[in-house]
């Protein structure tokens, strides 16, 4: 599922290339602009049974190519779901064209809810953790105030929140989506 994805991705990023060019489009990622995506991925190839990655943010750029963002995640499969909330900062790249490299920091609360038919123990069935997550990818510029990313985002949390394929819990993630983000003045 994840190369179905990443070739969607990369489809997609090719094809709108030409219904753009350098020329025509400049990112607007200066201060005092605000931005909201969505965000999220999906696969159905694992042991359990699916992962699905859901998020949304909102961003204010204090100074220019830099924004710092709320962020709000919802992380779900057969065994826990995960819920985010927290601020991330990012840094955009500029290269004159409508691709947009970027790298993102920040510092999130992680709540996991494991399923009660898996785990009995009525002392044990949630846990919550603060966690570091460090990311980047490239975005993609239709226009001036849309653009479609990929992104990678590696999250180490405090404590073992993240369930794995043996149904173990871990304190690392690591997700690739795709996102849609709007930006306005």
């Amino acid at each position: 599922m994840k190369k179905i994805i990443l070739a969607s991705a990369l489809g997609l990023s090719l094809a709108a290339t030409g219904m753009a060019s350098a020329n025509d489009v400049v990112p607007n990622l200066d201060k005092g602009t605000k931005s909201l995506e969505l965000n999220g991925s999906y696969d159905n190839n694992t042991a359990m049974d699916y992962q699905l990655n859901l998020g949304t943010s909102f961003g204010y750029f204090f100074v220019d190519n830099l924004e710092v963002a709320a962020v709000l995640g919802w992380q779900s499969n057969s065994l826990s779901d995960t819920y985010e909330l927290g601020g991330v900062a990012e840094y955009n790249i500029p290269t004159g064209t409508p691709w947009v490299p970027f790298v993102q920091a920040g510092v999130l609360w992680a709540g996991t809810e494991l399923d009660d038919k898996v785990y009995n123990d009525a002392s044990n069935i949630d846990s919550d953790a603060w966690l570091g997550r460090f990311g980047g990818g490239i975005k993609y510029f239709f226009r001036n105030d849309i653009s479609l990313g990929l992104a990678v985002k590696y999250d180490l949390a405090s404590e073992h929140i993240y369930s794995d394929d043996e149904g173990n819990l871990d304190n690392y993630n690591l997700t690739v989506g795709l996102g849609l983000r709007f930006y306005f003045d």
